[in-house]
């Protein structure tokens, strides 16, 4: 039986156990599974579930070379500390683990999302007009030359995580609809140039803040799966209008990811997202890049319906082996939904009382 083991990772990769157990080679798979949060859905769904101890660097390695070792890991796909971990890989594999993430050097280019752009325009790809900001007036010079290329600005940090700092940045002052009406990210540009400017005063250290124009075009996913080399062996492109979802076929996006991923020597799976935009000087609009992710994407799961399974090759990959994966059918549209996870959970609350983590 191969046992691959998911460190701290997101509710949505639970849907990724569904494709590793459901594989087309019908190889019996033992899904192991770590968090911080007994809680977290992974745990409710993996075969054996544990506790995580709240560590970094070296000490996490020490635990995770040990957590593998005695639980009889083949497969590691890291999500928390995966810089570290890939930075380690070859210990790993001395202990006959093999890590599933790209090198330590290229996480931590993508991380850096000024990095990631400086270095995508000065191989053609197209970026949206940003500034790196820390100050209070800089955040107010930045957001004045960027309303002139758009209605909206947005403001997140250079590395960041999912939705995590999010704002849409306004000088306007708010409606009762935005203040009665849906949750939205929105802030006052007044309040945070006063916040920037009262952590200054107080010798906070305020990390580097992006800004880009809110882009309102639809959003273009591609799940890619790439050798060492960063040679793309597959890729599939998912569209999101709105509600609207749709496997499609979009050389141009995809070739924003091939070229990023063929420069960095990106491995294994990786997520690049574009949207559509037609920006001042443009005759139409075109996909600018918004990032690239170093792991399994929240919608990788979403990909089955292109009729392929990106993670299950990747996972072939990882053991030496050809991948299987054919042509993607495109066309396809399908809705979202969340789901309730409860399978496990008496098995989950048992390994997890089990669990003694290295201290």
């Amino acid at each position: 039986m191969l046992s691959i083991y998911f460190n701290r990772t997101y509710a949505t990769a639970t849907h990724v156990f569904d494709l590793l157990r459901d594989n087309p080679d019908r190889r019996q798979v033992r899904i192991l599974a770590s968090h911080v949060d007994p809680d977290s859905p992974v745990l409710a769904r993996a075969d054996l579930a544990f506790a995580e101890p709240d560590l970094t660097g070296e000490h996490y390695i020490e635990w995770a070379l040990d957590f593998t070792a005695r639980h009889g890991v083949d497969i590691f796909v890291p999500r928390v500390e995966q810089a570290v971990i890939a930075a380690a890989r070859d210990r790993f594999a001395a202990a006959g683990v093999a890590v599933l993430a790209p090198s330590a050097q290229a996480i931590a280019h993508f991380e850096d999302k000024a990095a990631t752009y400086h270095d995508a325009q000065a191989r053609g790809v197209p970026v949206p007009p940003f500034h790196v900001v820390r100050t209070g007036q800089s955040l107010i010079e930045a957001y004045g030359r960027l309303r002139t290329a758009a209605d909206r600005v947005i403001m997140k940090p250079v590395s960041g995580v999912g939705a995590a700092g999010f704002r849409v940045l306004t000088d306007e002052p708010l409606l009762l609809g935005d203040v009665i009406g849906p949750l939205e990210p929105l802030v006052g540009l007044g309040p945070v140039v006063n916040a920037l400017d009262r952590a200054h005063e107080a010798g906070t250290s305020v990390p580097p803040l992006l800004l880009m124009p809110l882009l309102p075009g639809p959003e273009v996913s591609v799940d890619a799966l790439s050798d060492d080399g960063g040679r793309t062996v597959g890729s599939v492109a998912r569209s999101k209008d709105g509600r609207r979802r749709m496997i499609v076929e979009d050389e141009r996006a995809t070739a924003i990811a091939t070229t990023l991923i063929g420069a960095h020597r990106l491995s294994t799976l990786s997520n690049t997202q574009v949207r559509y935009w037609q920006a001042p000087g443009d005759t139409e609009p075109r996909p600018y890049l918004l990032e690239v992710n170093t792991r399994i994407s929240g919608g990788l799961f979403q990909t089955k319906l292109a009729g392929v399974n990106l993670a299950w090759s990747a996972v072939r990959m990882a053991l030496g082996l050809e991948p299987q994966l054919g042509v993607p059918n495109t066309g396809i549209g399908y809705t979202t939904g969340s789901s309730v996870l409860s399978s496990g959970t008496v098995s989950a609350e048992k390994a997890l009382r089990s669990e003694h983590p290295v201290p």
